[in-house]
């Protein structure tokens, strides 16, 4: 509860940086609405403060955000120049994504009912942020028309998504098995994790690749990974299926997109549990 409370006061307090950065643009409605996130997120620590006295009978201890909370908010991007309404609006359903992660990971290794009932409240409403934030990024695409690649486009047919699947999902088993090679000296634990997020991801891949009547061809790994662009990957394959499902016309199509993005939450859930759990054994 003390973490939850600090991430979502912190978030409201990014929410207010956002909201400002917009103003300064004249971007007055995305402006509103971070402010109105703000307040939903002050809204939610309030509820978590209630909730722990009557539960504790005194006060959360006060937590540090940033430092003893998960990340979930990159204060470089917010302050760049570069802030378009697109930017900052891929910053806030990141922000929502990883909340969401969090919370999930939480709510599905609690061991009391109370703290999995707020848990997964507080991951009904992240996941219901993020919704709202990316139909207004992809508005703020649309108008914007940035000269950076999408990535993918929405596939009309369960043929394209599955073949999509496949040379995303065998891309990332790639480089999260070199990585996990990479940390093995020295954290055999987040190793064991990415090894098991690889091999969950090269079952997908090949799942997908079957469907497709294709098979799915690796792209060899060079350079160095780093723990940053792996974590990337495991954020990045979320949110890819979770646009696919809101974006798709066909309903087989949404379905296989929802199964894919409940697969790949639940990979990045385990490795930010991993976080979660280390910054509990350090702060004990």
């Amino acid at each position: 509860m003390s973490m939850a409370e600090a991430m979502e006061k912190e978030a409201a307090r990014r929410y207010r940086v956002l909201a400002a950065r917009m103003r300064l643009r004249d971007e007055d409605r995305l402006a509103g609405l971070f402010t109105f996130l703000s307040e939903i997120e002050e809204k939610h620590a309030g509820k978590i403060e209630r909730e722990a006295e009557q539960v504790l009978n005194r006060p959360l201890s006060p937590m540090r955000a940033g430092s003893e909370t998960p990340e979930t908010f990159s204060e470089e991007e917010a302050a760049s120049h570069l802030l378009t309404p697109h930017r900052a609006l891929a910053l806030a359903v990141r922000n929502e994504d990883r909340a969401f992660a969090f919370y999930s990971y939480i709510a599905a290794d609690a061991q009391d009912e109370l703290t999995r009932k707020l848990a997964e409240d507080l991951a009904k409403e992240e996941l219901e942020h993020a919704r709202l934030l990316r139909q207004e990024r992809r508005a703020a695409y649309r108008t914007e028309k940035p000269r950076t690649k999408v990535g993918h486009g929405v596939p009309g047919t369960l043929h394209v998504l599955w073949a999509l699947a496949a040379e995303a999902e065998n891309r990332a088993v790639e480089y999260h098995r070199a990585l996990a090679a990479a940390l093995a000296a020295e954290d055999e634990r987040l190793a064991a994790l990415f090894t098991q997020a690889a091999n969950d991801e090269a079952d997908c891949a090949g799942d997908a690749a079957r469907r497709a009547g294709s098979i799915a061809l690796g792209t060899s790994q060079t350079g160095c990974p780093s723990l940053q662009d792996g974590l990337g990957l495991l954020e990045e394959s979320f949110e890819r299926y979770s646009d696919i499902a809101e974006r798709a016309n066909d309903e087989s199509v949404v379905r296989e997109a929802q199964s894919l993005a409940e697969r790949a939450v639940r990979r990045l859930s385990m490795v930010y549990g991993w976080m979660t759990d280390e910054l509990a054994g350090t702060q004990a």
